[in-house]
């Protein structure tokens, strides 16, 4: 498998954002939290990782998504909740303020996260 080009990633990274964006409602954390998630994924992840059948089928679960209100809408809703507890854990962390979940209690959804991915072919984080 040959490396995408520069304009195939961007226009990739388009065509998801438009979808998350559309999945989530464009609602105030969320849409925050989805720009975040593609920055990171597309900014720190190789391009030799690019899989067009596991971009096309996110794309798709996220069409679905914005679609219907059915499992795949609160899944996607869910995943950008939790990352967004996530950060703002992490901030109020470095500012000095103690509480909330340990960043360890973060490891089984991240398998479940994972063995989602491998069942239905899919690349969300």
């Amino acid at each position: 498998m040959s490396t995408p080009s520069p304009q195939t990633l961007r226009l990739t990274y388009r065509h998801l954002y438009k979808a998350a964006l559309a999945a989530v409602q464009y609602t105030v954390p969320a849409r925050y939290t989805v720009r975040e998630k593609l920055r990171t994924a597309f900014r720190f992840t190789p391009a030799s990782h690019y899989n067009e059948r596991r971009i096309s089928n996110t794309l798709d679960f996220l069409h679905t998504a914005a679609k219907k209100r059915g499992l795949e809408h609160k899944l996607v809703k869910n995943l950008c909740m939790v990352h967004y507890y996530q950060l703002s854990y992490r901030k109020k962390r470095q500012i000095g303020k103690t509480g909330g979940v340990p960043p360890n209690a973060y490891n089984s959804y991240l398998e479940n996260l994972g063995l989602l991915n491998e069942s239905m072919d899919l690349d969300l984080r």
